[in-house]
């Protein structure tokens, strides 16, 4: 018996095992006589790569509607900006129709002008000819959290998909309408045509052990034996996987009975330590919250508990659902748990090290976040993304600081300066006050950083005393400083990005939209 019965990761994606209920869906939903654009979600480790080769294999085989799949893998080369994801988008197309469709692969190969436009004629061209393309866009969630893509691309991908010669299934960790960044992206109409409902994958169910086990028949789980992985691993797959392997390993010609199973699990765990440490950091600090009430209580009953907490834990088989109840934390995750060090060094543990405080003062921050009451929903949004990228990221986070920018400054003109004319009142006391280069926002609002300089005046400057009915001179000194990380992030021009100044950054956006949520009233 080899040492990797089923392989996990790797350079190769390995084959595809159970989830025949998925395919079934997807593969539904996409020969139907109106087929959908399908977004699928699920967390990192669970499969969704193999699950959409495995995908674009079965479309690929006589009888399938699709004459071209393109099998993009968003996450590794990811687009930086409009015009590189159109060009490559075109490249992609072109490779997946030079087996059949050699003049328009040609055409698209190199094109010559707008790609855009180059890419809408080869469809419509296609859709004469009564030939459908589908584009499997894996790792979706990468140009989307760059920040860098507008409304307008988003606009145009819409109006090809519109096309009945294509189809879309992107592949991302969350919903396409939770990982948006860019502020004028989010009004674009192209997150409306996708099935509402995402395909999920998460965790195997019995029906998938059915499948994988039906692989080694030499070998049978005996009476417990199944119940045993269950409870080690509640079916994640890289988890369960990686339990079976250290079980078929083992070598045994009896049947395979719990013990054997408890024991694998043991030997499978340091294998398994990083995939498990990489899912728990992934959680929120409230989901992790929960995790730790169902572990100090049993049972924890989910009304009450916003479904997004409970959700990621049991998509990433953390705990198991019973009822409307959540129990049953894996034994890995236990084990995972119990060997973090105690909190009588949790100081030292947590930021005692360079490393240590790099991947944990996110925590510190994600709960900042949390904590804020009554701030701006959009961006509480943008504050819990830009945490997201670090320490990991730091560029990528910086890039999107101005829209955290924007957003603050359109809830201060909101409440101050709703029609954007600044009182005569304020314009007499600073011209008196010979403050510089006010005369001309008496027809121009002011733009860009000249919005800061407002906001000084407004709140205090040496010269002339503060005029601003909400805001105070903290909340200036804030935005000021938040801005020119703002300014930095759009142009970086290579310099070398510390994820401790990114934290430095992100910190004072929180805090910048903490007094917001303080001194601005309540719309």
């Amino acid at each position: 018996m080899p040492d990797s019965q089923f392989p996990i990761l790797g350079t190769i994606v390995p084959p595809m095992l159970g989830r025949a209920a998925i395919l079934e869906r997807i593969i539904g939903s996409l020969t139907k006589a109106t087929p959908d654009h399908l977004q699928m979600v699920g967390p990192r480790f669970a499969g969704k790569t193999v699950v959409l080769h495995e995908l674009a294999n079965q479309l690929r085989r006589i009888g399938s509607p699709y004459s071209a799949i393109v099998l993009w893998d968003l996450g590794h080369q990811t687009p930086r900006s409009d015009e590189i994801f159109m060009q490559n988008l075109a490249r992609e197309l072109s490779a997946a129709l030079a087996g059949s469709f050699s003049v328009y692969a040609d055409h698209l190969k190199n094109p010559q002008g707008n790609p855009y436009q180059e890419i809408a004629e080869v469809l419509d061209l296609l859709k004469d000819e009564d030939v459908k393309v589908l584009l499997i866009m894996d790792g979706f969630d990468k140009p989307l959290s760059n920040g860098q893509l507008t409304r307008n691309l988003w606009d145009q991908l819409r109006e090809l998909a519109l096309k009945s010669s294509l189809r879309l299934i992107t592949a991302s960790r969350r919903t396409l309408r939770d990982l948006i960044r860019n502020p004028d992206a989010q009004t674009s109409d192209f997150w409306n045509i996708f099935d509402p409902t995402p395909v999920r994958v998460g965790c195997f169910d019995d029906r998938d052990l059915g499948a994988i086990l039906a692989t080694v028949p030499a070998q049978k789980l005996g009476p417990g034996a199944e119940t045993e992985l269950w409870n080690a691993s509640n079916g994640f797959p890289v988890l369960m996987l990686g339990v079976l392997n250290a079980t078929y390993g083992a070598v045994t010609k009896e049947a395979i009975g719990p013990e054997v199973i408890n024991a694998a699990c043991n030997s499978a765990f340091p294998a398994l330590l990083d995939k498990l440490d990489a899912l728990w950091l992934d959680c929120s600090p409230s989901s992790q919250d929960l995790l730790r009430r169902v572990l100090d209580e049993d049972v924890v009953s989910r009304a009450g508990i916003a479904s997004g907490d409970a959700e990621t834990l049991l998509e990433r088989g953390f705990v198991r659902s019973a009822g409307n109840k959540l129990q049953g934390p894996s034994r890995l995750l236990r084990r995972y748990l119990d060997e973090q060090p105690n909190e009588g060094s949790a100081l030292a543990r947590l930021f005692g090290a360079t490393d240590a405080y790099q991947r944990n003062l996110k925590g510190v921050l994600e709960r900042r976040i949390g904590a804020i009451s009554g701030i701006d929903s959009t961006l509480k949004r943008y504050l819990e993304r830009s945490a997201e990228e670090l320490p990991d990221h730091p560029d990528v986070f910086l890039s999107n600081v101005r829209g955290i920018v924007d957003k603050a400054f359109d809830l201060i003109w909101a409440a101050e300066i709703p029609n954007k004319k600044i009182p005569s009142g304020w314009m007499s006391i600073w011209k008196r006050n010979n403050e510089l280069r006010v005369d001309e926002w008496e027809t121009t609002f002011p733009q860009g950083g000249r919005r800061v300089v407002l906001l000084k005046l407004m709140t205090g400057s040496e010269r002339s005393a503060p005029c601003a009915k909400y805001v105070t001179k903290g909340t200036h000194v804030l935005l000021d400083a938040v801005h020119a990380f703002g300014d930095f992030g759009q142009h970086q021009e290579g310099a070398r990005i510390d994820s401790g100044m990114a934290y430095a950054a992100l910190h004072l956006c929180i805090e910048l939209s903490a007094c917001l949520a303080c001194e601005l009233p309540k719309s």
